[in-house]
């Protein structure tokens, strides 16, 4: 009891990763579409082994998660494919969790940084994307996270290093491009640091190379997950909802005109900005990238604000006064994915949509303004 009362906010940490532990435990059984589409790739990698690998067309993700798939095969004996599904996203939430951590850690040196790890880790939309949906949206982001906050820690090479394991898992890493832009720009990132992602990339190809699967459906894996479906948004909570399908076409080639413009500007202000780049202004403008893409682009999934929910709680951290921009994006992708994933009426995506609207202009707003100022 004394040491409850001396220290609460370890006691409240160990309550919240506990919950979030216990609901995640709960909720292991539900499946959907996804889960059932994943399973058949267990099942591939399962009777054939890695030698299974060689074949381009059981799969559409790159090889780092297939080799993570085959791993958990392994472990056939202790636990079913609906579960080793959901293990392996879950575990980068762990890492997620940790990164959290850190970066709490560079600016309280008390037990709240223990305490905002564990909230963290219940965030509804951490706990419904890898331990429900079966996604692995948290992989890839907790490498964006590890990018960024070796930024902060002024360490370019491990900062890239990690976007080119964040890239190797889903190409919607790049919606942290125009971050990086930006801190090239402004000297924050060397050049000669891009070059890894790529390699990063390539390196991991290798095994899967070795087993007969050629180079060419490795490097051009994106690009057929990119033609893969022709609609504006798959339930994506941006404004594309609300312009039917027939016209795709003019209005994909007008979005990504809008988009190239739009990002080019932001790019352009934040260039001319005169204070030298803060951690604040770090945190802001990874936040206000990971936001501004998936609003801007067409062919968005309900999930492509997964790192924007995830940036909000970490800009928060840094910057407590935002903390209602966490709850506007938990808000608004939570909803966003009780449409897939519990049948909630489509309907629900105008609340959605508005409640995105709202929170990409405010992060908007307030990265600009922070341009003003080099302690903002």
């Amino acid at each position: 009891m004394k040491s409850m009362q001396q220290r609460p906010l370890i006691w409240a940490s160990i309550l919240f990763f506990g919950l979030s532990l216990w609901i995640r435990y709960e909720l292991r059984g539900v499946t959907n579409l996804d889960t059932v589409v994943l399973e058949g790739w267990y099942a591939h990698i399962y009777q054939n082994g890695f030698g299974g690998l060689s074949d381009a067309t059981f799969s559409n993700y790159p090889p780092f998660y297939l080799y993570l798939l085959w791993l958990s095969t392994l472990f056939s004996k202790w636990f079913g494919s609906l579960a080793a599904i959901k293990i392996i996203p879950t575990l980068f939430d762990f890492l997620s969790a940790y990164v959290i951590f850190l970066i709490a850690q560079t600016k309280y040196k008390n037990d709240l940084r223990y305490l905002l790890a564990s909230v963290f880790f219940l965030l509804p939309t951490i706990l419904l994307n890898s331990t429900v949906w079966g996604q692995i949206d948290g992989m890839y982001t907790s490498f964006l996270l590890l990018c960024v906050y070796f930024l902060l820690q002024k360490k370019s090479f491990w900062a890239l290093a990690a976007f080119g394991f964040a890239f190797s898992v889903k190409a919607q890493a790049i919606f942290l491009l125009p971050f990086l832009g930006i801190m090239l720009l402004r000297g924050i990132v060397n050049w000669k640091h891009f070059f890894l992602a790529p390699a990063i990339y390539l390196f991991l190809a290798i095994p899967i190379t070795l087993t007969g699967r050629s180079w060419a459906s490795v490097i051009f894996l994106y690009a057929g997950q990119a033609g893969q479906f022709q609609e504006l948004s798959k339930l994506a909570p941006n404004l594309y909802i609300y312009i039917s399908n027939i016209y795709y076409h003019p209005v994909l080639e007008i979005g990504l005109g809008i988009f190239i413009l739009c990002m080019a500007a932001w790019a352009w202000i934040n260039w001319k900005a005169k204070p030298p780049v803060s951690a604040n202004q770090i945190m802001l403008t990874a936040l206000a990238s990971l936001a501004l893409a998936p609003f801007l682009l067409p062919k968005m999934h309900d999930r492509y604000f997964y790192p924007a929910d995830v940036f909000s709680f970490a800009a928060a951290i840094l910057l407590p006064k935002l903390w209602f921009l966490s709850i506007l994006f938990q808000l608004a992708s939570g909803l966003t994915y009780t449409v897939f994933l519990f049948g909630v009426s489509p309907v629900i995506m105008t609340l959605t949509s508005l409640l995105m609207t709202a929170a990409v202009i405010l992060v908007t707003r307030v990265q600009l303004q922070s341009l003003k100022n080099a302690d903002a």
